[in-house]
C-alpha cells in the first residue's frame, strides 16, 4: 500500500509524497499588473520546507477580462516570466515542485476589477457579479488560445506543470453548466457540445507545451442541483480529460458545492472521487480535494485507491509545516477550524488564518 510520504511518479513529473497545496488564492500579486510580489516567494518557501511534495499556485488569469479579484496574480505576457521564474525557484530548491493554476474567471469577476466581464450565456453566476456579455466565436477562440500561451509562459518560466482550473463555476465550468450555457450554437447544448470549450483549451495547452510536459486539471464534477452538472456529466468530463491527455486530475464541485456535502464526513468530496475512479478506472492518478483533516483518513483513501494525491488548502494556510509534523508524528489532526477566516479584510494583507484561538493554540503548543 501506498504510505502519505511515499514518492510518487505522474507522467514526469517526480514528487517527494502524495500531499500536495491545492490552488489557495493568495492575493500576493501587485494590484494592476498582476505581478508575483517577493512574499509570495517567501510564502512558497516557506511550503516547501514545510515538506509539502506539490505546490499547485492560486489561481492564475490567462487574459486581463478573467480576473476575478483584486491581488490576482497573471501570466498573461511575457514580461512576467522573470517574476515567476524567482518566486517559484526557493520553494523548488526546498524540494517541492510547483505547478501554476490557470483559470479565466468569465462571469465569476469581482465588478471592481472586471466591470465587464463575459460568459457563455451571458448568465450571472452569482448575485454580487455584474450581468456578463455574451461570448462571441473570435472571443473564444481568444480565450482558449491565451490558456495555450500562459502554458507556454509557465514552461519558460520554469513551473513543473500547469493545471487548467475547470471547476469552482469558472468559465471552463460555465461552459460544462446547463445553467450557464444556453448556446445553441457548437459551443453547447448536449454535454458532447458543452465539453467543446475545455476541449479546445486542453489541446492548445498541450500544442504550447510538448507532450512530455505535465498537463493537470482541476475539475468540478458536480455542483448545485439547480444548475443541471450532474455527477454521471462530471464523471463524463473526467473520462473526456483522460482521453484528451490530461495526466492527472483533482476532483473538486462544479457551480456551487453540492448540498449534500456541508454535512459530509471527512473527506467531503469522497463520494464524487469514487465514482469518477470508478469512470476512469483503477490507476489514472487522481487527486482529492476538501476537508482532509486527519492523518489517518488521508491514509485510508490512498489505501482504498480512490486518489493517489491528498489536496489541502486550509490547513496549509495554518500550518504550512503540517506535513513535516504528520511524517515525524507530532500532528495526527491538523489545527485548522475550517472557520473560513482566511480571506484577507485589506489590501495588500494576503491569505492568512485570522482565528486567534486557533493561532494562540498553535503558540502554545510544543514544538
Amino acid at each position: 500500500m501506498p504510505n502519505l510520504f511515499n514518492p510518487i511518479t505522474i507522467g514526469s513529473l517526480r514528487l517527494r509524497n502524495r500531499l500536495m497545496r491545492s490552488a489557495t488564492a493568495e492575493r500576493m500579486a501587485h494590484p494592476r499588473t498582476g505581478a508575483p510580489l517577493p512574499k509570495l516567494a517567501a510564502l512558497y518557501r516557506t511550503l516547501g520546507e514545510g515538506g509539502v511534495g506539490l505546490i499547485v499556485t492560486g489561481h492564475v488569469y490567462v487574459a486581463a477580462g478573467g480576473k476575478a479579484h483584486p491581488e490576482m496574480a497573471a501570466l498573461d505576457g511575457d514580461a512576467l516570466i522573470p517574476a515567476w521564474r524567482d518566486v517559484i525557484a526557493p520553494a523548488q530548491a526546498a524540494g517541492a515542485r510547483v505547478m501554476v493554476q490557470l483559470n479565466h474567471a468569465g462571469a465569476s469577476c469581482d465588478p471592481a476589477v472586471t466591470p465587464h466581464p463575459w460568459s457563455p450565456s451571458g448568465v450571472v453566476t452569482n448575485e454580487q457579479n455584474p450581468t456578463p456579455d455574451v461570448l462571441t466565436e473570435r472571443r473564444i477562440e481568444e480565450i482558449f488560445v491565451a490558456f495555450g500561451q500562459a502554458a507556454r509562459r509557465a514552461r519558460a518560466a520554469g513551473f513543473d506543470g500547469v493545471q487548467v482550473h475547470g471547476a469552482h463555476g469558472y468559465l471552463v465550468s460555465q461552459f460544462l453548466t446547463p445553467s450557464t450555457n444556453r448556446r445553441e450554437d457548437r459551443w453547447g447544448g448536449r454535454l458532447a457540445a458543452r465539453l467543446a470549450f475545455l476541449r479546445a483549451v486542453l489541446a492548445e495547452v498541450r500544442g504550447q507545451v510538448g507532450d512530455d510536459y505535465p498537463v493537470w486539471i482541476k475539475l468540478g464534477v458536480a455542483g448545485l442541483n439547480q444548475h443541471g452538472f450532474t455527477l454521471a456529466e462530471g464523471v463524463q468530463t473526467a473520462q473526456a480529460c483522460v482521453e484528451a491527455g490530461v495526466d492527472a486530475i483533482e476532483i473538486s464541485h462544479a457551480l456551487g458545492a453540492p448540498a449534500w456535502a456541508e454535512h459530509a464526513p471527512e473527506p467531503r468530496y469522497l463520494t464524487l472521487a469514487q465514482a469518477v475512479r470508478e469512470g476512469v478506472g483503477p490507476d489514472f492518478p487522481l487527486a482529492l480535494v476538501n476537508g482532509f483533516r486527519t492523518r489517518s483518513i488521508m491514509q485510508d483513501v490512498l489505501d482504498d485507491g480512490v486518489a493517489q494525491l491528498i489536496s489541502l488548502c486550509r490547513p496549509l494556510i495554518v500550518e504550512p509545516d503540517l506535513p513535516n509534523k504528520l511524517r515525524d508524528g507530532r500532528r495526527e489532526v491538523a489545527a485548522c477550524a475550517r472557520c473560513s477566516q482566511c480571506w484577507p479584510k485589506s489590501p495588500d494583507e494576503g491569505v492568512a488564518c485570522h482565528n486567534r484561538s486557533v493561532q494562540r493554540r498553535l503558540a502554545e503548543a510544543p514544538v
